[in-house]
């Protein structure tokens, strides 16, 4: 029986969506965060800002990189995670003169979720915080997850605001670019959660709430030491890993910690917004010579396969950039890569 036939009795749904979470720990999430953990640094954690906007909800954000900056670029991290993953950046915005603020999405890191927010309601929670900021101009990084949102705000925001947008393992349309290639785990996760986002929401609290929420931070960091010595883990990741430092790697348990321990909702239903009709599709959005964009994607990446990005930037012009980069995966090409990703996006603020 083909497997979408299977998938409409609500036992094999639940059995997936148990696996399906499982196995997307080690391939999505995990390894999402893991790959951003690697440079030395002795600069401490920010502490956590908060914002209320408008509707009273709130936004949780961090500042990162120089305090007398040139430019500011907004960080939107992946999914699920937090804006502590920002951090790994931070070392490359102090040697660019770049201000990096990154805040978490609803339903994670302490924003409040947003009750059936849709993906083109972000903007507009960005533009809020900036204008609290007095940021007038800005750039974007969005890496993995966090890529609908940088193209939505690309869609929603007046383009004399924005200063370049920067993508990093992005993960983009799967309703009209495919899943080919993608590693099963996250496509039937992706799937289960368009149709059942309670189920799932359930399971990754079930699976991983109690653990980040445990005091003894410890046991989170044990799971993921214990994934990096896993055979299927890249040997680039695992040399980084090692080479963390105490800041980076406390950084890194805080950004899995605080995306999932305030309940599974907020990332279940983001899953549900990443696998269905974002709103809009990317050929509403025709970057140009004053509003860059260039997209870094690794030849090895099985979480958002390489050609998910081939065919996103065929379909967003001449003006989008692909740089593909060799014998990377997922998760190790933000530190790989910070120096040339923070340094182009300060070059896009220079030209626009």
């Amino acid at each position: 029986m083909p497997l979408h036939h299977q998938l409409r009795s609500p036992l094999v749904l639940i059995f997936a969506a148990f696996f399906a979470v499982l196995t997307f720990w080690n391939f999505f999430l995990k390894r999402d965060r893991i790959g951003f953990f690697w440079q030395r640094t002795e600069e401490k954690l920010p502490e956590t800002r908060h914002f209320v906007l408008p509707d009273q909800r709130q936004i949780a954000y961090g500042i990162y990189g120089a305090h007398n900056a040139t430019s500011t670029v907004f960080y939107f991290h992946g999914s699920p995670s937090s804006h502590h993953e920002a951090f790994v950046l931070s070392g490359a915005g102090r040697r660019h003169g770049i201000r990096i603020i990154a805040p978490s999405r609803p339903g994670s890191g302490g924003s409040t979720f947003r009750d059936n927010g849709a993906i083109l309601d972000y903007p507009d929670d960005i533009l809020a915080l900036a204008d609290y900021l007095n940021v007038t101009q800005f750039g974007i990084i969005a890496v993995s997850g966090g890529t609908p949102y940088g193209f939505a705000c690309l869609r929603r925001i007046p383009p004399t605001r924005i200063q370049g947008f920067g993508v990093v393992a992005g993960l983009y349309p799967v309703t009209s670019l495919g899943t080919e290639g993608m590693k099963w785990p996250s496509r039937i996760m992706l799937k289960v959660a368009t149709w059942f986002p309670g189920l799932v929401a359930w399971v990754i609290d079930k699976q991983f709430g109690s653990v980040a929420r445990d005091e003894d931070e410890s046991k989170l960091e044990a799971l993921l030491e214990a994934d990096m010595k896993q055979d299927s883990t890249p040997e680039s990741e695992r040399l980084a890993w090692e080479a963390a430092s105490p800041e980076i790697r406390k950084a890194v348990v805080m950004s899995v910690r605080e995306g999932v321990r305030y309940g599974g909702w907020g990332p279940a239903w983001e899953m549900k917004l990443l696998g269905s009709d974002w709103g809009f599709e990317l050929d509403d959005i025709q970057p140009d010579e004053d509003n860059e964009l260039v997209m870094w994607h690794g030849d090895l990446d099985t979480n958002v396969p390489l050609t998910m990005a081939q065919k996103a930037a065929a379909r967003l012009g001449i003006h989008a950039e692909l740089r593909v980069i060799p014998d990377q995966g997922h998760g190790s090409l933000t530190f790989q890569k910070a120096d040339e990703i923070v340094g182009a996006m300060k070059g896009m603020a220079w030209r626009s």
